[in-house]
């Protein structure tokens, strides 16, 4: 450069750094920081104040070049650089979006004109962007303090972008604290059994051998300590995998469990700030968007850019049974459902070497979601009480050793095992006894508390049960009457049985078999049983028996019968729910199974042979549940029920063709399975029967109105007198009225 075009040059350089003051100084005014403000502002300042110190040192001094000016700037190479660099900060800082300079890389409009005031947004985006490109061999050649400033702004930028960014891809939607907080809560060396299991192992090998994403459902009932597990697993993975790990956690504290989508935007906002290279993408999409907020369109199309960019990332989603579009849109009927966010999931994650781990209850939804294809992409892991013995055993010592201090180590051995027992796996029944557990109780009032459940458990099955009374009248009515019979049947029914079973009602006049399903099968479980239920039942597999229909239903936790005895109508009102009464409230389910079963054995069909022969087990296979246990509910149920002896007694009347089908079925499966009694040539009387089973009040009827003799016997000499001192029922002898009382004949010839 010639001397006079240097010396103008530096002069220029006075005059560019006042207006770089007045444009930082209107930033400093219009600028908004929001929640972190305080911070931000300061940093602001002070770096407004080491910039206006440079330009003192330099030789700036309001708008002129003082004559004793640091001598570098006289250097060519240094006054170019320097000017190079106000113009950036001019640039940037100019709240007016002023016509920028091609030659320094800024963005006109279409037309080459200066943006308008509705392009700001735009221009924002388009300023940052220029800011971040890379440009060392300039930089380069510039002093170190020039260096260290745009070093210092550059960083401040990106950090503003990274905030913009957060912004744009979560909305209204702000990250929970749930994993930080999970792991401070859970117990020094519980959850790592998962660590060592092979399914997961598989899971987390860098081997991908079938060329696509590895996909892990772990699921379990409720209270089983699920969201802490996935916390120590994140925590795992987080310390072992190389490549990004990201989270999300549902929760029903959060607002966030109306849209499952809100997992992928966290999934990548988590990413990004992790990988420079999934930012440099998510900067990308962002400024080539308009929208204030990424639609979810963008959101899943991005995720497919970035599992295919970054390839090896894993990522975890807790509780999205949680979700409550689980409820209004079962199996998938709305966009904002869990099948859906799950179908897009794996259609993103497909052909890439992804990892995708869902931890939840064993919900239809998500099953249907994950398991009904064909393809084998998801493994599944079923938590049981076996898998979580040891934890729990911790849990529950943790717990004795807390609020019982006080007590002996052979007290608190026991009274711990006997929780760790009790709870079945289940870490919430544990923390809601704790709250019964006193310093001031002996052994024996603390067993006895543990015997009980807890207050306040069955608040984990709300969700469960306002869904069911949101379903339609005939699925509810169904729902209800699985759940019954799961919680009250003597012994777990097959799947064919209950499928029978549910059909009965108090309108049932014989056996529906109309309504008999197609087909019992995969999907006949998934969505009539499953489908209805969701995670208060579980259907478990007969080793021996591959048949779908042959699997028994049950609950998953013995704390979901004692939500239903609180919750499940009787007799058109809510079943009694205070603690002490659930023993009430269990004979009143049991004297409706035993109405239910004498109903269905008292139908023409179940007894005569006339079912169709293309409907299989199906209509045969409750005959002998109901056959051998109607009088066991009864006894147990209500003392003395009107409608139980009223059908009872239809029942126990030789016109009643269906009498002898069922003495017959009893005889052969019950009564005479010891002996062999096939030549008896005349059977005992109906009032035999009734002795013998304890139902006083139908042998009080035989005898006084239909005037049986309690000493009529049987070709082998069975009598309802001997049948009812055998079983010590003294009701006969007090209800015989003229009655002679034999003492001796046949098997029943000492009644003493």
């Amino acid at each position: 450069m010639e001397p006079v075009g240097l010396a103008v040059g530096i002069l220029g350089l006075a005059g560019l750094f006042s207006s770089c003051l007045e444009a930082v100084e209107k930033v400093h005014s219009y600028r908004a920081f929001g929640s972190d403000s305080h911070t931000l502002d300061a940093q602001f300042k002070a770096e407004k104040l080491r910039f206006e110190q440079w330009g003192r040192a330099v030789g700036f001094d309001k708008g002129k070049l003082s004559a004793d000016h640091h001598h570098a700037l006289d250097d060519p190479d240094t006054s170019s650089a320097a000017r190079d660099l106000l113009l950036i900060i001019q640039n940037l800082c100019d709240t007016n979006d002023a016509f920028p300079l091609a030659k320094h890389g800024f963005f006109l409009t279409s037309h080459g004109q200066q943006p308008s005031r509705s392009a700001s947004s735009e221009s924002k985006r388009h300023k940052i962007a220029w800011a971040l490109r890379e440009d060392s061999s300039a930089k380069g050649t510039w002093p170190a303090d020039l260096r260290q400033i745009l070093a210092r702004l550059e960083g401040e930028i990106k950090a503003e972008t990274r905030r913009e960014l957060h912004a744009w891809l979560l909305g209204r939607y702000s990250p929970n604290e749930l994993y930080d907080d999970l792991i401070q809560k859970r117990l020094d060396d519980t959850c790592d059994w998962i660590l060592r299991r092979p399914l997961f192992l598989r899971w987390l090998s860098p081997d991908f051998p079938a060329g696509t994403a590895k996909l892990l459902w772990i699921n379990g009932p409720a209270g089983f300590g699920k969201t802490i597990l996935c916390a120590r697993v994140i925590e795992y993975l987080s310390s072992t995998l190389v490549m990004p790990v990201a989270h999300f956690f549902f929760s029903s504290d959060f607002e966030s469990r109306g849209d499952p989508f809100v997992a992928i935007r966290s999934w990548i906002s988590q990413v990004m700030s992790r990988d420079p290279g999934a930012f440099d993408l998510v900067r990308e999409r962002w400024e080539a968007q308009q929208e204030r907020v990424a639609t979810r369109a963008s959101v899943v199309k991005l995720f497919r850019e970035l599992v295919r960019a970054i390839p090896g990332c894993t990522f975890v989603v807790d509780g999205l049974d949680e979700c409550t579009s689980m409820g209004g849109n079962r199996m998938g009927a709305g966009s904002e459902s869990v099948e859906r966010f799950l179908e897009t999931v794996k259609q993103a994650v497909a052909d890439t070497t992804t990892r995708i781990m869902i931890v939840s209850r064993d919900e239809s939804e998500i099953r249907h979601a994950l398991m009904d294809d064909t393809s084998g992409e998801c493994d599944e892991y079923k938590i049981s009480p076996e898998d979580v013995r040891a934890d729990t055993a911790s849990y529950s010592r943790s717990i004795v050793n807390r609020k019982l201090s006080n007590k002996s180590e052979a007290i608190k051995s026991d009274i711990s095992g006997r929780m760790a027992d009790r709870c079945e796996g289940q870490f919430l029944w544990l923390k809601m006894q704790s709250d019964y557990l006193r310093r001031g109780m002996n052994k024996k009032q603390l067993q006895d508390v543990i015997a009980k459940t807890p207050t306040g458990l069955e608040h984990i099955y709300n969700r469960n049960w306002e869904k069911i009374a949101s379903l339609e009248k005939d699925d509810k009515a169904r729902a209800i009457s699985l759940l019954r019979w799961a919680a009250f049947a003597l012994r777990p029914l097959t799947v064919y049985e209950i499928t029978e079973a549910a059909l009965i009602n108090d309108e049932c006049h014989d056996l529906p078999i109309d309504e008999f399903p197609d087909s019992i099968d995969e999907d006949y479980i998934d969505s009539e049983i499953l489908g209805l239920c969701g995670s208060l039942l579980e259907i478990r597999s007969n080793p021996s028996e591959p048949s779908a229909g042959l699997r028994t239903v049950h609950l998953t936790h013995f704390s979901v019968k004692q939500y239903l005895l609180c919750n499940l109508p009787a007799q058109e009102k809510l079943l009694l729910a205070n603690e002490g009464l659930r023993a009430s409230n269990e004979t009143i389910e049991s004297t409706r199974l035993a109405k239910l079963c004498l109903r269905y054995i008292n139908f023409r069909q179940v007894w005569q042979g006339t079912l169709r022969e293309d409907i299989g087990p199906v209509g045969m296979s409750f005959r002998d549940y109901a056959a051998a246990s109607w009088y066991h509910h009864a006894t147990s149920g209500v003392p003395d029920d009107a409608d139980i002896i009223r059908l009872t007694n239809e029942l126990f009347d030789r016109t009643n063709p269906n009498w002898d089908a069922w003495r017959r079925w009893f005889d052969s499966n019950e009564e005479l399975k010891k002996e062999d009694w096939t030549n008896e040539t005349r059977p005992p009387s109906p009032l035999y029967y009734a002795s013998k089973l304890g139902l006083t009040g139908t042998a009080v009827y035989l005898i006084k109105e239909r005037k049986y003799d309690a000493d009529e016997r049987s070709s082998l000499g069975r009598t309802a007198l001997g049948a009812s001192c055998a079983e010590g029922n003294v009701a006969i002898w007090t209800h015989r009225g003229g009655q002679a009382a034999s003492r001796k004949g046949g098997r029943h010839d000492d009644c003493k």
